[in-house]
């Protein structure tokens, strides 16, 4: 009988560290913030594999006209040899608003881990009815993310 508990114990624990090491999806209030999380999850994707003209090539159409190729793939490389792959992120505040009949404009800012540090990304993706488009990305100081909270 004596086996039983040390079983739960040592079962209790290994699930705790296993769960701990998951990297947790947000959930999503609304079908715009669901179809938002894509568009970040795929962002973190090609940035993981440093696949920074897809990540332009994928932005909405407004964003693409005012922003060069080049230059976000500057700053995301420098980004990149900064911080190194994305691990996981933290949604610590959305926010949904109408553009027009069809069209939402999506906030999120997470608390992003990656393998050499921590950072406070921000994203605008503007979503219709049936997909998500990456509109500008951004970094938020701590207190500037404290504020949003």
């Amino acid at each position: 009988m004596k086996t039983y508990p040390k079983f739960a114990v040592l079962f209790l624990i290994t699930t705790s560290i296993f769960s701990a090491c998951a990297s947790v999806k947000p959930e999503y209030d609304t079908e715009d913030k669901k179809l938002a999380g894509k568009v970040v999850e795929q962002y973190h994707r090609l940035y993981n594999e440093q696949n920074y003209e897809e990540i332009f090539n994928t932005a909405h159409k407004d964003a693409k006209a005012t922003k060069s190729k080049e230059g976000l793939g500057y700053v995301l490389a420098e980004a990149f040899e900064k911080y190194g792959k994305h691990i996981s992120s933290e949604l610590v505040y959305s926010k949904v608003t109408s553009i027009d009949a069809n069209q939402k404009q999506v906030e999120f800012a997470y608390q992003s881990k990656f393998e050499r540090g921590v950072r406070n990304e921000t994203f605008l993706i503007v979503t219709n009815d049936q997909q998500g488009a990456l509109y500008a990305i951004g970094e938020l100081s701590d207190d500037e993310l404290k504020k949003l909270k």
